[in-house]
């Protein structure tokens, strides 16, 4: 028997491909089912079954695609918001046979009403349970978010407590293998590891070993989480499904005509994204290209683009362009148009301005917080979480994933300093208010780092 899990950039997600005898199961795929395959074929064996742990709101599920390519059984478990077009329903209780491998379905409702967790057995030893797949049930250090559905906030929670319960009495040797790791939109405190046991989490993953509902109840209904515009995309690919994977060099270099064009801030088709580090991107740049660097391209690319907007990269290589390329695919933006790796010189003083972004120290920031400036705002666009935990006084506060509702609110005259926690995000942020037309732009290097 074989377990082996796959990490997917940007969304911080896990899926997994499991097997023996020459039989093998998909657990959440993504589009890129290349590496599914391949995996069975090291492995000497036939995907003959894909099984969703619910209906992903961050990615595309590939499980269509595996469908369609190879004739795979897919399954889903019940209670779905709207009936899963391309899968069977799965119950609790239900078992799937995968060579030696025994899978049985454990419903686990609270992160969405159609959570099912995965119970793994190997039959040729002593038929106990050696590890369970529990999607966005039960992460490593933290459990999943239950704010999906508004209306039934406190249901939702307590069906979330119990279904941590059902999970608790398994047996404390048991691996888990969560859906999601450091960095994901769907949990806020997930350490940094892949794996866990039922025992570890017991002894160290707060919300796991509380065992009073109520208060498990209060502190999830408490929870700051955002809902991304492009989650309702993603839960609607996912009904319908999806059969449009991956392919290699699917994001080209721009012909010398596409070029000067997408140069060309008055005949530029659409969105331009920098996708080169925020160092480079601060030092020079294509005015009115927006950063998005390494992971943010996944983590702040559903709130600051447009699905009916072509895209075009600036890169420093085909692979990077590539990578880029595909994170945005999984999330069901297909309209790249390739990439550029020009960045022209500015000729003039305005050009140069418009073509870089200034940074000021923490001295600074103290100085200009004890005698404010006229016309001058330090904007604060880390999430609500890491304000609470750690406010700045004398800073606005408007998360980064907000700024382009807000956009009607920036003022072009003022003077925006933006910060976070690191330096990166903050300028991404100053990328999007230069794009929309705020010329007097900087960012607070290190920001809250340097601040400490």
């Amino acid at each position: 028997m074989f377990v082996e899990s796959i990490k997917t950039p940007g969304v911080a997600h896990l899926s997994y491909v499991v097997g023996s005898d020459g039989e093998a199961c998909v657990i959440d795929p993504q589009l890129d089912i290349d590496k599914y395959l391949s995996i069975a074929k090291q492995n000497e064996c036939r995907i003959s079954t894909v099984i969703e742990t619910h209906r992903n709101e961050d990615f595309i599920s590939g499980a269509l695609a595996l469908k369609n390519r190879i004739g795979v059984d897919v399954y889903h478990g019940p209670n779905a918001d709207e009936p899963v077009q391309y899968a069977d329903t799965v119950n609790d209780g239900d078992t799937l046979e995968i060579g030696a491998c025994k899978l049985d379905i454990l419903t686990t409702p609270g992160h969405t009403k159609d959570s099912i967790c995965i119970l793994l057995t190997d039959t040729k030893t002593d038929n106990t349970p050696v590890g369970v797949f529990t999607g966005d049930t039960l992460f490593v250090s933290d459990v999943g978010r239950t704010d999906f559905y508004p209306d039934e906030m406190e249901k939702m929670a307590g069906e979330l407590y119990d279904s941590l319960q059902k999970l608790s009495e398994l047996g404390e040797r048991v691996i888990v293998y969560p859906a999601h790791g450091a960095g994901s939109v769907c949990g806020g405190g997930m350490a940094d590891r892949e794996f866990t046991t039922i025992g570890i989490e017991k002894q160290s993953n707060p919300l796991f070993r509380e065992s009073d509902k109520d208060a498990f109840i209060n502190t999830k209904v408490n929870e700051s989480h955002y809902i991304a515009p492009y989650f309702s995309k993603m839960e609607e690919a996912n009904v319908k499904g999806a059969d449009n994977p991956l392919r290699d060099g699917m994001c080209m270099q721009l012909s010398p005509d596409q070029t000067k064009q997408w140069l060309d801030p008055d005949s530029r088709p659409g969105t331009l994204i920098d996708i080169r580090s925020h160092a480079a991107f601060r030092e020079k740049h294509v005015p009115g290209s927006l950063n998005l660097a390494g992971g943010l391209i996944s983590a702040y690319g559903g709130w600051l683009l447009d699905y009916d907007s072509p895209l075009a990269f600036v890169a420093d290589s085909a692979q990077q362009a590539n990578e880029a390329a595909a994170q945005l695919h999984r999330m069901g933006f297909t309209t790249v148009e390739g990439y550029t790796s020009a960045i022209p010189f500015p000729a003039s003083q305005n050009e140069l301005e418009a073509s870089t972004v200034g940074v000021v120290t923490a001295e600074t920031v103290a100085e200009r917080l004890q005698t404010p400036p006229d016309n001058w705002v330090l904007l604060d666009v880390r999430k609500q979480d890491e304000v609470e935990s750690t406010p700045f006084p004398g800073a606005l506060h408007i998360y980064l994933g907000h700024l382009k509702e807000k956009q009607g609110e920036m003022n072009p005259d003022i003077h925006y300093t933006c910060m976070c926690g690191s330096g990166k995000r903050a300028t991404v942020a100053a990328s999007y208010l230069k794009s929309i037309g705020c010329k007097n732009v900087s960012v607070f290097i290190g920001s809250l780092k340097a601040w400490q």
